[in-house]
């Protein structure tokens, strides 16, 4: 038995899921890994950057433009920086942020210094100074601590490829001073574009009294930096620029005090990126793990694969669902898990579905069309042990006079005889589509829409009933030439809801189908003998045929275990026959015995008619001398299974 659904597949699920998770994780450790990770975090970052409709940031920018006005080497004299700050005070800016070494703040020993120390006791607003990481000259930061500047650390955290993604976390971090709640180290930035996505002003602009109108600084945070690209201003001191998640697209690099801008925004806005923890990533981990491996255990490779394609995606939606809402997913290791499971499945379920293909071929090929087969190959999970309900058109097929043939004739004769007509009718019901469900000695059963679903199943039922006809009619007029006993097959055909599916039990099994429009069918076959005919169908059938022309309705029957009566029609090839019948059996319906007599005895001559007609001028005989019921209309009861 293969391919049932259950404790084995879970296991099976839970093993392959393990397996992916463990090889994923200790690939995850490696620094490419995590550089794939961050490749992915910068096109998120591109795809989805922070949405901010005001900020109250503005930056203003030592720059090209400025040192051409000034016509000054760096460092440049503590004035500039003085009337920049008396210009924001007038202004009315919220904060002064200046983002510079340490080397280009005045010295305490000069002259201006004290004009610029003077200028930030007295401002308004609040000062901040940048120490950095590696800075000697401490004298100097506390100089200016001294005189009312808040000293911060404006450091930043690139990652391994030169790229700032980390937000700065610390009590002391220039960040933490604009946040109202404590700063973790599993924080990124969400940054609200590539560069020149603040209002950016000149620095000489800025320090002109009589250029700017106060709105642009009031109530800002004003951020002092530097902004140029290239390194030929400041002499051995590092240039202050960054690459950003949005570099690996733009090519830009994005000047420290913008870097600064962003962060300020997100801390402000609560727009910074949380990551997951260990625990939170082993979660999804696990769960992409169990779903892509149950999935892929209970599809076909080629389903698998497209199952794999759609996992991938959905996993990526999620992540950029999960960006969006300020949570960065771990889409690579995510999709590596999904597609390690895959090649776990593809390596260990090859031969699995090699197995359950020549396990198909073995089964179905003597009874199926290829067109089926291959289906079911495509398929497996179709032939799972159990059943489902579905509506099957079904056919049983008898051979009468086959007793007397094995009494008169030898066994291999017998043998071989049988083996031709059981071929001949397998061919006739494969070729129509059908299934061949089981051999009962002589007797033949098979039915349409199951395994696979086919269309016109009722059509190409009856087509395969009276091709088959056909065939035991030119293999008895073979017989008869041989001088042995004649064959005439019986058939019925019905339609309805039915269970279909690999039904037995664990030591034997059987793709078959039962219930109640199975055993109508097989009660239809062996009904033929009551009326001597050789097709028989059901109401069902009849109704949802296309085709009726060689259908005519011979009998109002209740089966045995019924109560509601059902319509019985029979093939006949002659319409004259059809015709005569019909007026037979309406007068017979009408309790007009004198006319249904009269129609019946003209077509008893006719040897194919002689049982039927028998059967209904006995009734009509009997019915004369009985009182039927009022709601008689023609109905009989049958007593055979």
């Amino acid at each position: 038995m293969f391919n049932q659904v259950g404790k084995k597949r879970l296991l099976y699920s839970l093993l392959s899921s393990l397996i992916s998770v463990c090889c994923v994780y200790v690939l995850s450790q490696s620094d490419t890994w995590r550089q794939l990770e961050n490749t992915a975090f910068d096109a998120q970052s591109s795809i989805i950057p922070a949405k901010v409709s005001k900020t109250d940031i503005a930056i203003v920018a030592i720059d090209e433009q400025s040192f051409a006005h000034y016509q000054t080497s760096w460092p440049w004299p503590a004035g500039f920086y003085t009337n920049l700050l008396e210009r924001l005070n007038q202004a009315g800016a919220k904060a002064v942020v200046l983002n510079l070494p340490i080397d280009a703040l005045p010295n305490a020993n000069e002259k201006q210094a004290s004009n610029f120390a003077n200028s930030i006791t007295a401002s308004n607003l609040p000062v901040y100074l940048a120490k950095r990481q590696g800075s000697q000259d401490d004298s100097l930061l506390n100089y200016y601590r001294d005189v009312g500047a808040r000293i911060k650390s404006f450091e930043f955290s690139p990652d391994l490829d030169g790229v700032v993604r980390c937000l700065p976390h610390g009590s002391n971090s220039i960040s933490y001073e604009f946040s109202a709640q404590n700063l973790t180290e599993n924080t990124r930035i969400r940054f609200i574009g590539d560069t020149n996505s603040f209002v950016t002003i000149p620095f000489v602009n800025a320090a002109n009294a009589n250029l700017l109108p106060d709105h642009i600084f009031k109530d800002k945070i004003v951020l002092v930096g530097i902004d140029i690209l290239a390194n030929t201003r400041f002499g051995d001191t590092a240039i202050d620029r960054y690459r950003t998640p949005f570099t690996w697209l733009s090519g830009n690099t994005m000047s420290g005090v913008e870097v600064h801008a962003n962060t300020i925004v997100n801390v402000q806005n609560g727009l910074s990126i949380s990551t997951l923890t260990i625990l939170q990533t082993a979660f999804f981990a696990l769960l992409v793990a169990l779903f892509a491996s149950y999935l892929f255990t209970a599809a076909s490779l080629k389903q698998s694969l497209l199952g794999l394609v759609k996992l991938l995606g959905f996993i990526v939606i999620i992540s950029l669902f999960a960006f969006y809402h300020s949570v960065s997913l771990p889409v690579v290791s995510l999709c590596a898990i999904a597609i390690s499971s895959y090649l776990f499945y593809f390596v260990l379920g090859f031969r699995k579905q090699q197995r359950q293909q020549q396990f198909i071929t073995n089964v179905f090929s003597r009874y199926v069309s290829d067109q089926v087969l291959h289906e079911l190959k495509d398929n497996p999970t179709k032939l799972e042990l159990g059943g489902e309900r579905k509506f099957l058109a079904i056919l049983f097929a008898d051979l009468a006079g086959f007793t007397k043939l094995a009494e008169q004739t030898q066994a291999e004769q017998v043998a071989d005889i049988l083996h031709q007509v059981l071929t001949a009718h397998s061919r006739i019901i494969v070729k129509h589509a059908g299934t061949l469900d089981k051999y009962l000695g002589d007797a033949v059963m098979a039915f349409w829409g199951a395994p696979v679903s086919c269309e016109n199943s009722i059509e190409k039922a009856v087509a395969a009933a009276i091709e088959m006809n056909a065939t035991c009619v030119k293999l008895s007029e073979e017989l008869k030439r041989q001088g042995l006993p004649e064959l005439k097959l019986r058939i019925g055909v019905n339609y309805g809801e039915v269970i279909v599916g690999h039904l037995g039990s664990d030591i034997l099994f059987d793709y078959t189908c039962i219930g109640d429009a199975v055993n109508q069918a097989a009660r239809l076959e062996s009904t033929n003998r009551l009326y001597g005919s050789d097709l028989l169908i059901g109401q069902a059938v009849y109704e949802q045929l296309n085709d009726k022309s060689h259908f005519t309705l011979i009998d109002k029957v209740v089966l045995k275990g019924k109560s509601q009566a059902i319509n019985i029609y029979c093939y006949f090839e002659s319409p004259m026959h059809q015709q005569t019948l019909a007026q037979a059996f309406s007068a017979y319906c009408d309790r007009d015995w004198q006319k249904a007599h009269t129609n019946y005895q003209s077509l008893y001559s006719e040897p194919e008619l002689m049982v039927l007609c028998k059967l209904f001028l006995e009734r009509i005989k009997e019915y004369k001398r009985q009182e039927l019921p009022s709601s008689w209309g023609g109905e009989s009861y049958l007593d055979n299974k």
